[in-house]
């Protein structure tokens, strides 16, 4: 069973970080972004799931495997949530940007874990992939609430 789970998640997050730029670079529209972000929520969920399946065959030693699933599940259905229902969002942040936030840091959470899995474990693996998605999500996330702010200012709203 611990020989699947490890198949499954290497492959989740392999699929998951051949996705993401193909994700981040699609029209933001129904079509190839939402067909390969149903693929990347597929991964993703395949990753988060995995690592609790992990983390119960060594807790000791996996704590930090079964903390970024947590994370990267709770993004992944709050990116999601956003993208699906789409709800009216006050303070300048319409949906999009939370979805753009939410996602953002589930792709964080795929390099974090491929990083540290490839340093096997140094500590800026750790926190390099937060630091420096963090400021790319956030910039990412300005520039939609920027967006949002003209189509309100040129639709008279």
């Amino acid at each position: 069973m611990r020989t699947v789970l490890v198949v499954v998640h290497a492959v989740s997050g392999t699929v998951g970080l051949l996705l993401a730029l193909p994700v981040l670079l699609a029209p933001k529209r129904r079509g190839r972004h939402t067909l390969l972000g149903r693929v990347y929520v597929g991964a993703a969920t395949g990753l988060g799931l995995s690592a609790f399946g992990l983390f119960a065959f060594d807790p000791a030693r996996l704590w930090g495997l079964a903390l970024l699933g947590a994370l990267t599940l709770g993004w992944l259905v709050g990116g999601l949530w956003f993208a699906r229902r789409r709800p009216a969002v006050t303070g300048g942040r319409g949906w999009r940007a939370w979805h753009i936030n939410m996602m953002g840091s589930t792709l964080i959470a795929f390099v974090t874990g491929f990083a540290v899995q490839t340093t096997d474990g140094n500590l800026v693996a750790w926190f390099a992939p937060t630091v420096i998605g963090s400021l790319l999500v956030a910039r990412a996330t300005a520039r939609e609430a920027a967006r949002q702010r003209r189509i309100l200012v040129t639709d008279g709203r």
